[in-house]
């Protein structure tokens, strides 16, 4: 399938999108590499599993994927000798591991699950990755911070107890009254991973030490206090020896997971395929999608349920297609603008879908083939760079399509033979039907020309369909209609879209007889059609009328039976009752016989006619029983009878109801022009200022559909604001932008200009100080940027910005490093953990940056 028909028919536009419902980044990657399969078998394990995590979601169990941190660039590294993965990798495989063992023993060791026997067979195949696991969070914790080993245990004792004896001696500097005057701040800094104590240069003679720097006005210098020196080359030595021994501990456990290593990158395989079909299913309850069945027997054809072009969204009009199994060839006419083409791009698109394994959003009881080549001709293929028209743009592509062309390839030609003398271009567009039906491809076809809507009738391979259109409303309706041609309109559009009634009316006159016959026949036909549908509405109401009939009479018969069921039981209770009875005389008649003379033919007769009352009983029970069943049958067979006649109640009142509700429809699907005001949610305030709400720079805005919460940045190219939504940063179209009035609010925000800046880390409307021309006065940030310094750039602006808040009593604060070869984020881990005033820093939630950003709490 060629990459240029998959792009016009927005299948990658799609496909990204559904990616982004994978739990994992390499899940997203592996999903954006997919194209349409061409192997049934492929694609039914595919949408078996598909449909099994529909079914698992939409049951509102749980979520069983956990997302994990890439790890396939990691597995080369495994098994070679030497090597050494560093403490963030080890805790990407750990949480690989982890997201095995779960999925593993959800579905695996789980018998309270929705049936769901693919995914369970499938899964069970993720090799055991459990003893890596155990031996990764051995060294690490669950957070992924090295854990407190007998092994680093002592040195890292000795290097808190050297510095507790650095920060008493610190102390004895910074609380000493005499020195008061003399230190800048009371709080020691950092310098080259050694503690020092700022101090006025005027006062530099008060301490002894060695001056490790001076600020940049020349009025503060970093002096290290001679008894601190020996402490702190103390302690650099300790911090080195803990970095080796850890350093020999992750090689250690580098080589022995390399045991693991064919086992991780075949449980990689294996979760990628999970994580695509978990996010294909996610997309699809989503979106309200279901399952295509597959075309597996002559007697089914390519039906479309109710589908809806998935980049409409809410606008989707809904659109019923259905094919007989010997047509081949769709020819679908009508007005412009009706949907002819969007029509052609959705049954293409859903096909693409299906071929991918993802679900469609459509109807039950949607069927789609498989194709192993697609061709399209949509659009207009003018180019002055190849000295191509309109027309030759469109024979080149056609001419390619035939070349491709066979009985499994679909074949999109949209305004077949349009661009150029329309007797010709229809001779050629009969020309090329006929080749491709020679072919047994399966073709859809728009077009203008009336002489391919009576080529659709002369070919039993082919079927004529038409857009609906309104001629009240002189609009369409987007509705199908299979089986009948449709009429263009074009004066009937030309008069509504404010073209003069003069030339209108003149146009009208320009048309033949012949035109103007066939339009009628056409109206003949749609006049036919309607009158056809509504016999087979009235046929319906018979039919459900005689099924009620039928239903009240079977009802009967079973109330008839139900009575004779009583009637016997009655005659069996009195024959029971009459059995007693007799055996109670018989019993007399016996003890008379014994008082008396006693003969064995006396007493043979009396036990046979005890036999045979037993026997008479018998019988009597076993027919009853046999009515029992008889009548539990009937009552099943009458039960399914009225199933059916609810249906078709339900069926003939939809009907009866499909003219009102298509109208109304229609009327609710005008396009109109979107402002604001069509909005939910705001007050009437807010509805008041909707009018002079602008987009500006710092303005609060909700994106796109799902109404996702942001801050415009700056403005684009071409209508276009880039947005930061969570932690990322996206160019929107203003037609996707939506004032957040709630958060305008929180804010205090105004639709006037500021010169605040939006800081880019958070979704809140936080403002970054603005730096003051004086250098003398100049205050820490609220957050630190070192992307794109060099080391030793970034570790001085963190000195400047440590110093700053010290100085300033400035508490909390942020720090944008980012991951990259993770230099400045190993850096700032380091100086951090070293320096004196630090109360607390922590990596950034996953939405707010993760380990790409810190934030920093000082104990001023």
């Amino acid at each position: 399938m060629y990459n240029k028909t998959l792009e016009q028919l927005d299948f990658f536009r799609i496909r990204n999108t559904i990616a982004k419902n994978c739990m994992s980044q390499e899940g997203i990657e592996f999903l954006e590499q997919r194209i349409p399969f061409t192997s049934l078998p492929e694609i039914s394990v595919w949408k078996k599993q598909t449909a099994e995590w529909m079914k698992y979601i939409s049951s509102g169990s749980p979520s069983v994927l956990q997302g994990w941190e890439p790890v396939g660039e990691l597995f080369h590294i495994l098994g070679v000798e030497g090597s050494t993965l560093e403490q963030e990798d080890i805790y990407a495989l750990g949480t690989f591991c982890r997201s095995c063992s779960r999925i593993k023993n959800k579905f695996v060791f789980n018998d309270e699950l929705p049936d769901t026997p693919e995914l369970c067979t499938f899964v069970e195949k993720i090799p055991d990755l459990s003893e890596a696991e155990q031996k990764i969070f051995r060294i690490i914790t669950k957070d992924g911070e090295v854990r407190d080993l007998p092994e680093i245990q002592a040195i890292r004792s000795s290097i808190q107890n050297l510095r507790q004896n650095i920060d008493t001696l610190m102390h004895h500097y910074t609380s000493d009254a005499n020195l008061s005057k003399t230190l800048q701040s009371t709080l020691p800094a950092l310098r080259g991973n050694r503690q020092v104590l700022a101090v006025k240069a005027n006062f530099k003679g008060r301490i002894k030490g060695i001056v490790h720097e001076m600020s940049q006005t020349g009025q503060t210098l970093y002096i290290e206090p001679s008894d601190v020196v020996q402490k702190n080359n103390e302690l650099i030595q300790e911090e080195f020896r803990l970095t080796q021994e850890i350093h020999r501990i992750f090689k250690e456990l580098t080589t022995e997971l390399g045991e693991y290593k064919k086992s991780f990158e075949k449980a990689l395989q294996l979760m990628l395929h999970v994580d695509a079909t978990y996010a294909a299913a996610r997309w699809g309850v989503n979106n309200k999608c279901v399952i295509a069945q597959d075309i597996n027997t002559s007697e089914k054809a390519l039906t479309l349920l109710a589908a809806r072009h998935p980049l409409l969204g809410s606008k989707a009009v809904p659109i019923t297609v259905q094919f007989h199994p010997q047509h081949r060839v769709l020819i679908l006419t009508g007005p412009n603008t009706g949907g002819k083409t969007v029509t052609l791009k959705t049954i293409a698109l859903f096909t693409l879908l299906n071929q991918s394994a993802f679900p469609v959003p459509a109807s039950e009881g949607t069927i789609l083939p498989i194709f192993t080549n697609i061709f399209a001709d949509i659009g207009d293929e003018q180019s002055l760079d190849q000295s191509l028209s309109t027309f030759s743009g469109h024979m080149k592509n056609i001419a390619q399509a035939i070349k491709g062309a066979d009985e499994n390839s679909l074949v999109l030609l949209d305004e077949l033979g349009s661009g150029t003398d329309p007797q010709e271009g229809g001779a050629i567009a009969m020309a090329v039907l006929d080749e491709l039906i020679k072919r047994d491809s399966f073709v859809l076809v728009t077009t203008h020309h009336g002489i391919l809507k009576n080529f659709g009738y002369t070919h039993k391979s082919c079927v004529n369909a038409s857009v609906d259109f309104d001629e009240t409303t002189l609009s369409p309706t987007y509705r199908i209609q299979m089986g009948v041609p449709g009429e263009s309109h074009a004066l009937d559009i030309a008069r509504r879209s404010g073209l003069n009634s003069e030339i209108v009316e003149m146009a009208e006159k320009y048309i033949t007889d012949g035109d103007t016959n066939v339009s009628k026949l056409i109206k003949g036909l749609n006049q036919k059609h309607e009158e056809l549908a509504e016999l087979q509405k009235k046929y319906r109401i018979k039919e459900y009328q005689i099924n009620e009939k039928w239903r009240e009479v079977d009802l009967k018969d079973l109330q008839l039976r139900q009575k004779e069921l009583d009637l016997q039981k009655e005659g069996y209770r009195n024959n029971r009752e009459f059995l007693e009875t007799s055996r109670k005389k018989l019993e007399n008649l016996v003890r008379e016989l014994r008082e008396g003379e006693i003969t064995r033919e006396k007493n043979l007769k009396v036990k046979q006619t005890i036999a045979d009352m037993n026997n008479a009983v018998e019988k009597q029970q076993e027919e009853l029983t046999t009515s029992y069943n008889t009548i539990a049958d009937f009552t099943q067979y009458v039960a399914k009878q009225q199933q059916i006649a609810q249906k078709n109640r339900k069926s003939i009142a939809e009907q009866s109801n499909h003219t009102v509700k298509a109208k109304t429809k229609q009327r609710k699907n005008k396009k109109r022009k979107i402002s604001f005001n069509d909005l939910k949610g705001p007050s009437l305030e807010q509805k008041s200022s909707l009018a002079t709400f602008t987009l500006k720079r710092g303005a609060a805005v909700l994106v796109g559909e799902k109404r996702r919460k942001g801050i415009l940045l700056e403005e684009g190219k071409k209508g276009s604001w880039i947005v930061q939504v969570g932690s990322l940063k996206m160019t929107i179209k203003n037609t996707e932008l939506f004032p957040d009035w709630e958060a305008t609010q929180k804010q205090g925000l105004s639709n006037t200009e500021n010169s605040k800046e939006i800081n880019p880390s958070t979704t809140h409307i936080n403002y970054v100080l603005e730096k003051q021309s004086n250098s003398n006065d100049e205050k820490p940030q609220f957050e630190l940027r070192l992307l794109g310094m060099h080391y030793e750039e970034a570790m001085k602006a963190l000195e400047h910005q440590l110093d700053l808040c010290t100085i300033h009593s400035f508490k909390n604060f942020s720090i944008v490093h980012g991951k990259g070869t993770g230099v400045l984020q190993q850096g700032v881990q380091d100086y951090l953990s070293h320096y004196p005033g630090i109360k607390e820093f922590h990596f950034a939630r996953p939405e707010q940056g993760g380990t790409g950003k810190t934030f920093v709490e000082l104990n001023t």
